[in-house]
């Protein structure tokens, strides 16, 4: 519901009352009294204009036109949403729970609206019951299903199956994939023009660099030393797609294994803030 038609609604089911009880009402929905003031201000001008509500001295009453906005909100709204979930082969849950509590707390307070909803409704007590079988079974389905896939989980392990996992791109990592490269070449694909100024001339090749061993390290420094950088690392077998802070390894699942438990020395003197590109120029020409 809006705001003008709980406000409507509150008059409705509180003959006669008061503006600072509806004011206590609605304050929660807004950061300070003063919004709330404001905007329950504007909303009983409006609805007195339109004839929704009218008052006598300091109280507020709903008028018959009021009534009926609230009777036909309640229609079009809830029940109407109702109506379509359960036409449905198989609603939502979720959504159907949501709007049963609405319909009950609604309902349960006022009678007008009950019946309303009795006469406009397509479903019954027993639809409910049906639907609620349904998950029952759905359930035991989901269980089955689930134990089923993960024992194809493992299965795709044992024949050494594409996998992935996303990791943080830190010095952690960048020792890792050093270490994982061993003697072969490393290869990293990016637009990034920051990065690409930082680069040694004979490493670069357009928008793809490629080292060798003894400058794997120094390669993902760079990298690291730019945080918002996007880039493809190409390591042994695994694809490593850099954003954001992390890295999302993509390859067989032994590959990507192995790159997690790749050992690596002590990383206590690594420091990607500490970078010499001079040096890094310097130790490849």
């Amino acid at each position: 519901m809006t705001l003008k038609n709980s406000v409507l609604l509150m008059i409705k089911q509180s003959p006669g009352i008061v503006y600072n009880d509806l004011l206590s009402r609605i304050s929660s929905r807004y950061k300070n009294p003063s919004s709330a003031n404001s905007a329950l201000s504007r909303i009983i001008k409006d609805m007195v204009s339109f004839g929704l509500v009218k008052k006598d001295s300091s109280k507020l009453f709903a008028t018959d036109k009021g009534s009926a906005s609230v009777t036909l909100e309640m229609k079009d709204k809830l029940i109407m949403r109702l109506n379509e979930e359960m036409k449905k082969p198989f609603p939502n849950p979720q959504d159907i729970v949501q709007l049963l509590v609405v319909l009950y707390q609604r309902s349960s307070q006022n009678q007008e609206l009950l019946n309303t909803a009795k006469q406009n409704s397509t479903f019954t007590i027993k639809d409910i019951g049906e639907y609620r079988k349904k998950l029952f079974e759905r359930r035991r389905f989901l269980k089955k299903m689930s134990i089923l896939l993960k024992q194809q989980e493992e299965k795709l392990r044992e024949i050494d199956f594409n996998d992935a996992c996303e990791l943080v791109f830190d010095q952690n990592f960048a020792s890792k994939a050093s270490f994982f490269c061993g003697n072969e070449k490393m290869i990293l694909e990016t637009h990034d023009e920051e990065l690409l100024i930082k680069i040694p001339p004979h490493w670069r090749k357009q928008n793809t660099i490629t080292v060798d061993k003894e400058s794997t390290l120094l390669l993902l420094q760079l990298v690291l030393s730019i945080p918002s950088v996007k880039a493809t690392l190409f390591l042994p077998g695994v694809k490593c797609i850099i954003y954001s802070g992390k890295v999302l390894c993509l390859g067989s699942h032994k590959s990507i294994n192995s790159l997690i438990e790749t050992k690596t020395p002590d990383l206590a003197t690594l420091n990607p803030s500490k970078i010499n590109q001079n040096e890094i120029f310097s130790k490849n020409n």
